[in-house]
């Protein structure tokens, strides 16, 4: 049984919440190289603590690093309002194709909250509604301890869940079917796509499909968001017959859920994921094509 953090050496209390808190930090900042980076500075800000007057690690870190995060995502946001094209997180990848996972990938703790639809429906959030929302409805801490989070008092904490759902909706945003449902379904969907007909591969689509393109415009992609089944289908199909069919597509679980990674001459060149409806279609299609997000993955647990 793992010792309570007050028992435990600085360094032993900070690697225990570790995990923790980068899983808060991607969920908040949709980057695995701004988590890591936000997870540094709470560990350089708990080195230079002083301790003494610390009663509860966990707590003191949690706020260090919820704090940071809500900072860093302010100046995202200002960042991305020159965003090229549609914006979308950093894809956490792990086995792909029949390439071993190391050890890391291997432990990492995947859950709902960690897809891509999810994490899209958190940009409709400001930074301490996002905050209070993972803190409350996904790590699952009480309001009082998600108030001294944000330094604000239990009721505006309880407004800010409040409001947080209503932009979400909860239900819907968690809604995760089968992963085994999900990888029949993406096959489906590759085999259309490499039929060369879009009417096969317009049946694979819900109706109000979205199918979002992350270019950051160093690479050529749809620079909007394109929706509905024939809008998408008849792009796609142009998509393939122009350049994907050079491809090779490797199966790979992309946050959590079963999806694809592109690569050319060995070289990765997109991942796409997929969003699956209620009435088993594909309700959205993410495709990450942007260089500067699909360098070697950050892997951590979560």
């Amino acid at each position: 049984m793992a010792r309570h953090t007050a028992m435990m050496t600085p360094e032993e209390a900070f690697q225990s919440a570790r995990p923790r808190l980068w899983g808060l930090a991607y969920r908040m900042l949709g980057s695995a190289a701004d988590a890591e980076d936000a997870v540094q500075d709470t560990y350089l800000r708990w080195q230079a603590a002083d301790r003494s007057a610390i009663d509860k690690p966990d707590a003191w870190l949690t706020t260090a690093c919820t704090r940071r995060c809500i900072d860093l995502l302010r100046a995202a946001h200002r960042v991305r309002v020159d965003y090229v094209g549609p914006w979308l997180p950093e894809p956490i990848v792990a086995a792909v194709g029949n390439e071993p996972a190391d050890e890391a990938t291997d432990a990492i703790e995947l859950a709902d909250s960690l897809s891509t639809a999810f994490l899209l429906l958190l940009e409709r959030l400001t930074a301490p509604e996002r905050a209070a929302f993972l803190l409350h409805d996904v790590f699952d801490y009480d309001y009082r301890e998600v108030a001294a989070a944000l330094d604000k008092s239990e009721e505006a904490c309880r407004k800010l869940v409040s409001r947080a759902r209503k932009r979400v909706g909860t239900s819907e945003a968690r809604f995760r079917p089968e992963p085994e449902r999900q990888r029949r379904l993406l096959e489906s969907f590759l085999e259309a796509l490499r039929s060369g007909a879009p009417e096969r591969l317009e049946k694979a689509l819900a109706e109000d499909i979205e199918f979002w393109a992350d270019s950051g415009g160093k690479v050529i992609a749809a620079r909007r968001v394109l929706c509905g089944a024939r809008t998408v289908a008849r792009f796609l199909d142009g998509v393939w017959r122009a350049s994907w069919h050079r491809y090779d597509f490797l199966a790979a679980e992309v946050n959590g859920g079963p999806g694809l990674v592109l690569r050319e001459a060995g070289d990765t060149v997109g991942v796409l994921s997929i969003a699956m409806g209620d009435d088993g279609r594909i309700a959205g299609i993410f495709v990450v094509r942007n260089p500067d997000k699909l360098g070697p993955p950050v892997v951590s647990s979560t």
